[in-house]
């Protein structure tokens, strides 16, 4: 079974984008620099959301849809029935050591699918 896990979108400025979220009800649970971005994530009940600023200079985006999964065989099958490729799941993308990886939907967005 697959579960949202979050949603991500480049901001341009993470600390106003913070302050404007925290105003909505978001508690702000972690921040991290990383390689050419900062972000923070917020949380608002039960949902999360991940803010990217882009401090390199480079015009990327980071938005992005997550779902979390626990079925490495549920995925594989996800994956084949989307027409899509992935053979290892074993991938880990930033400080939070969890096991993820990027597919794209039909229109070019990124999906990230994380291991629970």
């Amino acid at each position: 079974m697959f579960y949202l896990d979050h949603i991500a979108i480049t901001v341009k400025n993470l600390d106003e984008s913070i302050t404007f979220y925290k105003k909505i009800g978001y508690k702000l649970l972690e921040r991290f620099s990383d390689d050419g971005y900062n972000w923070a994530t917020l949380k608002l009940n039960n949902h999360s959301l991940e803010l990217f600023q882009v401090t390199n200079g480079k015009n990327d985006s980071f938005d992005h849809i997550a779902y979390s999964y626990d079925n490495d065989d549920e995925v594989r099958e996800l994956i084949k029935k989307l027409g899509k490729k992935q053979e290892n799941l074993d991938i880990f993308y930033g400080d939070l050591n969890r096991k993820s990886f990027f597919i794209e939907d039909n229109n070019g967005k990124s999906v990230q699918l994380i291991k629970k």
